[in-house]
């Protein structure tokens, strides 16, 4: 797991951010939220699952939105890019050492 986040990280696929939630399970505000920081194929990954944030992902095709426990890496190699809360960056760093 730790070979695959150097990697997406050396090969700039990897997007941290601050926070990423909706406020309505709208996949239309999701399209918005992902165009603004330039992205299409993506695996949003944060601490816990946002429910808002998991209905807007599910009617994407090539988006899924995933917490930190249900992670593996081949849902980090499928996608193009990798959006990563700081908060799920801890989580990570927590469980992998």
């Amino acid at each position: 797991m730790r070979s695959v986040l150097s990697e997406l990280e050396r090969q700039k696929r990897l997007v941290v951010v601050e926070e990423f939630s909706l406020d309505v399970p709208k996949t239309k505000v999701l399209v918005a939220k992902l165009s603004d920081l330039t992205l299409r194929e993506v695996l949003i990954l944060t601490e816990d699952i946002d429910e808002n944030l998991r209905l807007a992902a599910r009617n994407l095709y090539r988006v899924e939105a995933c917490d930190v426990r249900n992670l593996d890496p081949v849902k980090l190699i499928k996608f193009e890019k990798v959006l990563i809360t700081v908060s799920a960056v801890k989580k990570l760093e927590e469980m992998l050492v």
